[in-house]
């Protein structure tokens, strides 16, 4: 079902500036988002004590955790220990994912440019990881996001790779560039969840021309999934994530 969510980084001003973690399910439930997708970095502790109490506050609000955003390593780098270390972080954060009851995860496919060997590795990691998710339950996605996988030519060739196991988030504001659309119906088939990025005018209003196109080419391709509300800016973060709800209205 295609619904609102919104990731934990268009609150990081808040979060950034002393507002409690776990205050952020019951606005969330204010400001009638129902979804949520936690960046990891964002969680002050991962012990069993605090992450049975965000549950706890995520159930009180009746908020669905989709995802936890995975900010970290480099399952490309050019050194083997380097990927054996980031690989062994990721697989740590996915068990924080499972214990948190988050379905998802998402992992970075690799910060290295997408050479034929680059792409072999990033393929491997995320197949690594993702076979290691299903043990605790817990899927892994992708997304068009840093050097290795910001192109859907060697982004599609990595999840070929992965046979299935692996899914896709695809974000609007990464597709930005002359061919933005073509890339995001090259990813859209394959989205099971989506990042939106407004445009901004220069009185900040939301580019609606854009907003419908981007609906339009994610309809065409039968998408059906959350829509997380991406706000980046540090300041008036809820009123900015409620211009981008009221934007996206038609299409939600």
């Amino acid at each position: 079902m295609t619904r609102y969510s919104i990731s934990s980084w268009s609150l990081h001003g808040l979060l950034g500036g002393g507002m409690p973690l776990l205050d952020l399910p019951a606005q969330m439930a204010e400001h009638r988002i129902g979804t949520l997708e936690l960046c990891h970095f964002h969680l002050p502790t991962t012990d069993d004590s605090y992450l049975a109490e965000f549950q706890a506050a995520l159930s009180a609000a009746d908020i669905e955790l989709y995802s936890l955003l995975i900010d970290m390593g480099d399952i490309t780098s050019p050194e083997p220990a380097k990927r054996a270390e980031d690989l062994a972080g990721i697989k740590r954060n996915i068990e924080v994912a499972a214990a948190l009851g988050a379905p998802k995860v998402r992992v970075s496919a690799g910060q290295q440019a997408p050479t034929p060997e680059v792409v072999a590795l990033s393929a491997a990691g995320l197949a690594d990881v993702a076979r290691f998710g299903k043990t605790v339950g817990v899927d892994v996605i992708t997304e068009n996001w840093q050097l290795t996988s910001l192109k859907p030519g060697p982004l599609g060739e990595i999840l070929d790779r992965c046979d299935g196991l692996v899914g896709l988030c695809a974000d609007t504001g990464n597709a930005e560039g002359p061919d933005k659309y073509g890339t995001l119906g090259a990813l859209f088939p394959r989205a099971t969840s989506v990042h939106f990025k407004a445009r901004y005018s220069d009185d900040g209003a939301v580019d609606a021309a854009d907003v419908e196109r981007c609906f339009e080419l994610s309809k065409s391709a039968g998408f059906s999934g959350p829509v997380s509300l991406i706000y980046g800016s540090t300041e008036n973060e809820w009123a900015g994530v409620d211009r981008l709800k009221a934007a996206l209205a038609p299409y939600i």
